[in-house]
Formats: C-alpha cells, structure tokens, sequence
C-alpha cells in the first residue's frame, strides 16, 4: 500500500477472534429473528467495528504523523474470517457477505470502497466440507461470473496453498493454521497486492513454494492423528512414539544437548531452578512460576527414554485431604477491578496466629472439609466444564465450598523422609483456565514458604513453590503443619470485570467471585549429571 500511494497510509485493524459473520458480525441488512433481536451480541462486533474505525478517524491529528487535516478516503477493506461459520450454508454465509459489504459502504460513506476477501484456508487442499462450504462463498464474491456487479472492486484470494501442516508449524493448532508465520506473511502479502491491483496498480502474484515431500515416518510423527490430543499451546510432551524417536537420538540428548544446557543452566548469572539446587543457596527472589530449567532438563531426559528423572506425586493424599479451614470478608476491601487480591487484612479475633504450630483450630471454631475447596458465585461448581491442564483442577467439582473472600486452611502431616539427590515442591491448584488465583500465601510450620499477590494467566505458569534449603530442616521432624491464605477472584481473562466463560448464564454481567484450591506434593530424583553439578559448586 505505501509503495502504491503517494500520500500517507493507514491502516486500521480490527482483530475480533472467535466470532462469526452469521451472528456476531451480522450485518444491519441481514436482519434478525425475534430470538436474535433479543441477543445483545447478534450483530454487536459489526457496530464495534464501526465505533473503533470512528474513533480513529476523529483522532487522525493524533494517530497519523505529521497529519495537518488534508481529509482523508477510506480505500479498501480487508476481510479475513470465516472458522466460526463453519456448516452455515454456501448461499446463507454469501448473503451475509454481500450484505457487509454494501453495509459497510453506506455506513463508512464509501460507496466506491475496495474490497479484498481473503478466504479459509484450514487444512489447504484437504479442506473439511463445512469449513468449504465458507470458502466457496468467500470465492464466489470475487467470481465475476457468480457476483459480476463486484468485478471491479472485489477480489478474492484464495488462501488454501499457503497452508501449512503440523510438519511445518510450531503448533497444530489448526484454527490458528498452526501459528505457522509463512502462511500470515503470504496470506497477507496476496491481499496487499490483490488491493493494488483493484485500485488500478499492477502487483504480481508470488507463487507459493513447492513444498517438499516429506518421508512417511515424518508425516505421521507430525501429523494431527498423533499430535491432536497434546495441549495443542504446549509444551507437548512426548508420547510413546517420541520416545522411539528419542532411542535414535540418545546420543546426541545425553552426549550433546543435556550437558550444553547443564552449562547455561549452571553458569554464575543463571537464576533457574537448577542453580539454586546444586548450590544449596535459596534465590533472592523466589519464581512466581514453578516450570523452569529443571523440568525442561526433565523432558530431556523423558525424549531419551529415561522416566526415571520424571515429577511423581510424593504425597498424593494431600489431594484431597481433609482440612481444618475458615472463610471469612475482611474489613480492608479493594475493588474487583484490582485483580491482585492479596493484601494485609485484619483477622478475625483470635485468629492471629492461625498459621503457627499451637494454634488450635477446633477452639477457634474452624469447620473441616475435604480438598479441593471451591466457589463459583457461591456455589460448589467447577470453574470450567473441561479443561486439559495437568495442574489446575479448575474442571473438578470442589468438596468444600469457599464461602467468603478469604480462605485459611491448615492441616499437620505426616512426611516420608526427604531423600538427598531429589528435587521437591509443592503444587498449588485451582488455577482456572483463564487465571491462576488472585494472591496465596504457603506457611511451612508457621514459616513463610511463598507468597504471591496476584494471579497469572494459566498458560504462562504453574503456582506453587519449591522447597529450598531454607524450608528443608521443616521437614527433618516427620511431621509438617501446612497452612494456606488465599482470596477469591472476581476478574477474568486479562483482568476483565466482564464475564464471558463457557457458563452463559453469566455473560455481559460482573465475574461472580470464584477461585479452586488444593495442595500436593511432588519429588523429582536428579540426575548423576546435576548431582555432579552439585559437587563441582560445592
């Protein structure tokens, strides 16, 4: 665009995932049913659309630089969508399109504005039907034939050649074509030209490459019936047939790749997990989020066949063991919109050494529930209806309602001996798909273990904490009082004060308070390498 134009170009994007031409988009000339009438969100990303677009014209001084009010033209308009259409009609998803256009044309006051549709392109030539039938009636518009009233000022590009499988993509995340950057940068670069050229410019078409043909075993090692039931935002972890290809590559993980990365992981300026454990020295600054270099040194270990080294669930009756616990609302409130619930708040009377060793929680009229305790707007339902994370729970139905902001737990058990040569830490679930809690504090025997203010996005992090030498002696006696403070949340993904989960009923209203929570333990050995570490920085 900037090398066809003389003058200044902007371009205005409008990025609205998971949405639908047939609803959320729905444009004003589609009409709707009384049921869609009554449906705030049927047609409401088309208004926003418009809103955001005014609002960046009205602000041009401002966005633009060196603009002196010349005006402006509003000159094209790029359409990239269509997953969420899936099985809707050729003609019904074509009509909507036709209708958006001309829509956006009145409503824009550019009656002579370009427009190129950029199609689905999901799984290249080997489209499902339902998503095909959105493609052709995304061709259809660019088809002087079908629509010869837009021969000059639509044009569509078909998408389907710069699709790329989970061979050559760093997901198979197929509704996001894989998060493969070539398929976003062709895609694009077509569009860009297929504009010039409505606006009377020559732009030739760049063929996309001729992909090569990869071996059998590479195609089914990547291919979506093998990686499909893996997290598909990682880290994937290696099935069986990982480990297969890891016997071949043996040699070069333990010869090769475990001790370059022992080196980075143990060098002076590294802060990781590793460190920390061979030196016996407990970091200044404890991390927010439990996977580090230890368990990327773990999933080493797993490519090349050796299990041994894996995290197991060291006390796994702590998973649903039965706690003393009290809830309560402190007198320090804080507004929901502040997602970092954690803060210092009074107690309730006699309650100020609730996390010591002397304390009696059955004096102090605490109850005693089973683990996971939970709340979604004061009810014992699951965060989430499903959910595929290995530490979270948010899917389980909790045991024990969590009834107001703050929850104490505490409960004394029995440890097996800590073993030298092993790694251990304490996993905190209740993460929530969308968030991990709004601020936790662990107490070790009355001792601060960790405490975090706020939550963090699941996909970014596991809540918990490791035991370090400072903690370690705790555990000498056999037996640990555990104790716990945590608050509800009441934001959502990215801190919204809005719902929009997979619960409907809650949709456009305020986040009702929620939040999961349990504790378990795990230990991991280390390996001869890092014990050797070990001495070597002793």
């Amino acid at each position: 665009m900037v090398e066809y134009h003389d003058e200044p170009v902007l371009l205005i994007e409008s990025s609205m995932g998971n949405r639908s031409l047939s609803f959320d988009f729905r444009p004003p000339s589609s009409g709707k049913t009384e049921e869609e009438k009554s449906n705030e969100f049927c047609g409401a990303e088309y208004d926003l659309l418009l809103e955001g677009v005014r609002q960046t014209l009205a602000n041009l001084d401002k966005v633009v630089p060196g603009y002196a009010g010349q005006g402006y033209e509003i000159a094209g308009f790029v359409w990239f969508q269509g997953h969420k259409d899936k099985d809707v009609p050729k003609l019904v998803y074509e009509k909507h399109l036709v209708n958006l256009i001309e829509d956006l044309r009145d409503d824009l006051n550019a009656p002579e504005m370009k427009v190129v549709i950029a199609t689905v392109g999901f799984g290249g030539m080997d489209m499902e039907p339902g998503h095909e039938l959105t493609w052709e009636a995304q061709m259809a518009l660019g088809d002087p034939e079908q629509h010869p009233e837009y021969a000059k000022s639509v044009s569509t590009v078909d998408t389907r050649p710069y699709w790329r499988d989970r061979g050559e993509s760093p997901t198979n995340t197929g509704y996001h074509y894989n998060h493969n950057a070539e398929t976003y940068v062709l895609t694009g670069d077509e569009a860009g030209r297929a504009m010039v050229r409505l606006l009377g410019g020559k732009a030739a078409s760049i063929p996309a490459r001729t992909l090569e043909i990869q071996h059998p075993s590479v195609q089914q090692v990547y291919s979506d019936e093998v990686t499909a039931n893996f997290n598909k935002r990682g880290p994937h972890y290696a099935p069986e047939y990982y480990r297969q290809m890891g016997q071949s590559l043996k040699p070069i993980i333990a010869d090769e790749m475990i001790p370059e990365f022992l080196e980075t992981a143990l060098a002076e300026n590294s802060r990781g997990i590793i460190r920390s454990l061979t030196t016996g020295k407990t970091p200044d600054n404890k991390p927010t989020d439990l996977r580090g270099d230890l368990d990327t040194l773990i999933d080493y270990y797993d490519m090349a066949g050796l299990s041994e080294y894996q995290w197991r669930d060291f006390t796994p009756e702590m998973r649903q063991a039965d706690w003393n616990y009290f809830s309560f609302d402190p007198i320090e409130k804080q507004t929901f919109e502040k997602s970092d619930r954690w803060r210092e708040v009074t107690l309730p009377e006699g309650m100020h050494r609730w996390k010591e060793l002397d304390f009696d929680p059955g004096a102090a009229d605490w109850k005693v529930g089973k683990a996971p305790f939970g709340s979604f707007d004061g009810k014992l339902s699951p965060l989430r209806p499903s959910c595929n994370g290995r530490f979270c729970r948010c899917s389980e139905k909790p045991n024990s309602l969590w009834e107001h902001e703050v929850l104490l737990m505490r409960q004394t058990f029995k440890i097996p001996p800590l073993q030298k040569g092993h790694a251990y830490r304490f996993i905190l679930g209740g993460a929530g798909c969308d968030r991990t809690g709004e601020g936790f504090a662990i107490y070790v025997n009355g001792k601060l273990l960790k405490q975090v203010n706020g939550g963090f996005f699941r996909y970014t992090g596991i809540r918990g904490a490791y035991l370090f030498d400072d903690i370690l002696p705790e555990f000498e006696g056999g037996e640990v009082t555990i104790a716990i403070m945590s608050f509800l949340r009441y934001t959502h993904f990215r801190d919204r004060t809005t719902y929009f989960g997979p619960n409907s009923a809650y949709y456009a209203k305020p986040v009702p308070a929620n939040g999961s929570v349990s504790l378990w333990m795990q230990e991991a050995k280390l390996s001869p390498e890092v014990m050797e570490a070990t001495q070597r920085f002793k």
